[in-house]
């Protein structure tokens, strides 16, 4: 009997143990700043987190260097030397857009940049120039600070975005 009861013992400190790990195990996990998830998540189901999370995040704030004027972008724009993002919706971007630039909106951003990242990481080390309406409109700087984030080091915004481009009355495509 005392062999049944030394075992009964064992079980129950070794189930205490158990539930004491478990318990401290997800209290550390909670505490971390970026939390394992605890319910699989496919590699694809992963990145539109992370590609959710960078584009919810404050629009960056812009240096000198990180913007650029009509001016700038003209040059940049006739050398063909940088890939073209435009932020805007996509029902705005199929209304008319910069000659060559691609669609990565802001409210849609994890499935296009999905979509667009063999062209993106072609530019990773290179001129990408990111717009949106021009003015206050922050979706630009929203998508080039995700951007940014994912690695990519020569993103700027042309802060006049669309309006100051038809207001040159430069070409535009649809």
């Amino acid at each position: 009997m005392n062999t049944v009861s030394s075992m009964g013992r064992d079980f129950v400190n070794t189930l205490v143990l158990v539930f004491v790990s478990l318990a401290v195990g997800l209290g550390i996990n909670r505490m971390r700043a970026a939390p394992l998830s605890l319910t699989y998540q496919s590699p694809e189901q992963r990145l539109s987190a992370e590609l959710a999370q960078l584009i919810a995040a404050p629009p960056m704030q812009l240096n000198s260097s990180d913007s650029i004027g009509f001016n700038r972008f003209r040059t940049i724009f006739l050398s063909g030397s940088a890939l073209i993002l435009d932020a805007r919706d996509k029902a705005f971007y199929d209304q008319g857009h910069i000659p060559g630039a691609l669609s990565l909106p802001r409210d849609d951003f994890a499935a296009s940049y999905k979509a667009l990242r063999p062209a993106l990481d072609q530019h990773r080390d290179q001129p990408i120039v990111v717009y949106c309406s021009g003015g206050d409109c922050h979706d630009s700087r929203l998508v080039a600070g995700a951007l940014m984030s994912l690695g990519y080091s020569e993103v700027r915004v042309f802060t006049d975005g669309w309006q100051g481009w038809t207001d040159k009355g430069m070409p535009e495509a649809h």
